[in-house]
């Protein structure tokens, strides 16, 4: 038998290397990419299933993608467990439905979708800015599926009673509203308020409210550094500065739950912020786009209208907070290629087309228009949703802590608001080491 030369056991060597790194691959990324089958794709998340038939029911007829295409609805408070348990035994969905808040936790769960499948460029170019924190070195952890941006709501009668014609633009001008519209009682007891803000427990999306003054005043919380890792960058002072952007956004905040402020307009005894402004007792709640069908079932009576949530007069960063869902393909997915196909067509243009109207929420795509001649608040809404910023949250739970106690030291008179953020920068760091 002839034997192997030297040089020819090196070449098979190095051949048989790259086909073990090729199937390595293949592994590794799904195969995502190649073969253009389809296939039964299951999706789980926990927007309403009737939404979604009717999204493939429209589709369906004129794209042959969506023939064996299932949903299943699941629970949002047990949705995350019910996921990693399914991931874990080899029996999850081939698609699933992701928050931004979720991002982090299941980043090493799911597999990134190559540039070579849809490329930075169209990433970029297709979704809303908010998307962007999807992307990595190598690709999109997720396509962008649903937008919801919080906006600010307002009493009409309220302000019309204080001689005030227009919302505030500006968050500046809630310190000339809040004495015009905030009366108390002899007890100094708030009866009706300009605004839900200075507190915590019965601010509702407190939390949400509050890192969006962050990313307006340019403390973008986490972000990811050269390498692609994401790291805290909460409580920096940029340089010559007198204060950190955060102290500055946590002062404003805190304000109007200061009964020595004249902006005073908040305590912890009220109502929620939503129950106060469907009673009528508050004149401006920051409350999300879902929330306005919602708000006219409460009080069919209470005349209000949308605006964009304020910015900072004369710089800052134009933003307002989104919650932004998206389709991920988990490593466990038993038809990936499939599952990649699928999320495709769902966040196109066609795709969008068909879900935007029946969600009642802006498009997540730029090139999808809607009509909003005759719909004032959906008009506000697609502003608000080309807004929209977000921000990769290490803990949802451990950083809803972390603000909260922010705001009660600053409350309740133990910690300036320059301390409060810098204890707050210390346990960020500890949550996500730079």
């Amino acid at each position: 038998m002839h034997q192997l030369t030297t040089f020819q056991i090196v070449v098979l060597g190095i051949f048989a290397a790259l086909i073990l790194v090729g199937v390595g691959v293949f592994a590794v990324s799904g195969g995502l990419g190649g073969s253009k089958e389809v296939g039964s794709v299951v999706v789980w998340g926990t927007v309403d299933s009737n939404v979604l038939q009717r999204v493939f029911g429209e589709l369906r007829p004129k794209d042959k993608t969506f023939q064996n295409v299932s949903y299943v609805q699941k629970k949002p408070e047990t949705y995350d467990s019910e996921l990693i348990n399914a991931m874990a035994s080899g029996t999850g969905p081939d698609l699933i439905m992701l928050s931004q808040d979720e991002l982090l936790a299941f980043a090493d769960k799911v597999l990134t979708i190559p540039y070579g499948a849809v490329s930075q460029a169209s990433f970029i170019g297709s979704y809303i800015d908010e998307g962007q924190l999807f992307l990595t070195q190598d690709g999109s952890l997720a396509l962008p599926f649903i937008i919801d941006p919080l906006v600010m709501y307002w009493n009409r009668d309220l302000l019309a009673g204080a001689g005030v014609a227009l919302p505030p633009k500006y968050w500046n001008e809630f310190f000339d509203l809040a004495p015009k519209v905030t009366s108390l009682d002899a007890g100094a007891t708030v009866k009706k308020s300009a605004v839900a803000l200075g507190q915590w427990e019965n601010i509702f999306h407190a939390k949400d409210i509050l890192a969006t003054l962050f990313m307006q005043a340019g403390d973008r919380i986490v972000v990811r550094g050269e390498d692609g890792t994401p790291g805290s960058v909460f409580g920096r002072r940029p340089t010559n500065a007198q204060s950190t952007p955060s102290e500055s956004a946590l002062r404003f905040y805190t304000e109007f739950g200061n009964p020595s402020k004249t902006s005073y307009s908040w305590n912890r005894s009220l109502p929620r912020s939503d129950n106060a402004f469907v009673a009528g007792d508050v004149a401006v709640y920051f409350g999300y786009a879902s929330e306005y069908p919602g708000l006219l079932e409460r009080n069919p009576n209470l005349r209000f209208s949308a605006a964009v949530l304020p910015q900072i007069e004369g710089g800052g960063v134009k933003a307002t907070y989104g919650r932004l869902v998206s389709l991920a393909i988990p490593r466990s997915s038993h038809n990936p290629q499939g599952a990649l196909t699928v999320a495709q067509r769902l966040t196109d243009k066609k795709g969008i087309g068909a879900l935007a109207p029946l969600t009642g929420l802006p498009p997540v795509r730029r090139d999808v228009v809607l009509d909003t001649a005759n719909n004032a608040a959906m008009a506000v809404f697609v502003q608000s949703a080309l807004l929209a910023r977000g921000w990769l949250d290490p803990s949802p739970k451990a950083t809803n802590r972390i603000f909260q106690t922010m705001v009660e030291s600053v409350i309740s008179g133990k910690n300036e608001p320059a301390a409060a953020v810098a204890a707050a920068a210390q346990e960020f760091e500890a949550l996500l080491p730079n």
